[in-house]
């Protein structure tokens, strides 16, 4: 399973994706995620929804890997929470998703879905 996280631009391969306390950030865009932890890193398995975050705070998307186990976001489909996170690649720098792009983004199941 491949997975995605959109957030603080700089990142390269091999860098931690690290929980927004341990950073010092108080406040982060989460709209609607009442169970959103600052101790924890959230990544997703739908490209496009990484690339919203990253756009939200002028960052990048990486493909990353979990560090322990990424257990379910009850707050989002797709997304998943874990202590820290490995940057594997960067997928896309500063993204400006635009609907049309971001359903395109979407599996061709879940399109159908919808």
């Amino acid at each position: 399973m491949r997975y995605f996280h959109g957030g603080v631009r700089g990142l390269k391969p091999g860098d931690l994706v690290r929980p927004a306390i341990s950073l010092g950030i108080e406040k982060t865009k989460t709209p609607n995620q009442p169970r959103y932890n600052r101790r924890r890193v959230y990544v997703t398995t739908l490209r496009w929804y990484a690339e919203l975050f990253a756009n939200g705070s002028r960052g990048d998307v990486y493909e990353v890997r979990p560090v322990g186990r990424a257990l379910p976001d009850l707050d989002a489909k797709g997304s998943f929470h874990c202590s820290c996170a490995e940057v594997i690649a960067i997928v896309a720098q500063h993204p400006v998703p635009m609907p049309e792009r971001a359903r395109s983004l979407l599996p061709a199941v879940q399109r159908r879905r919808a």
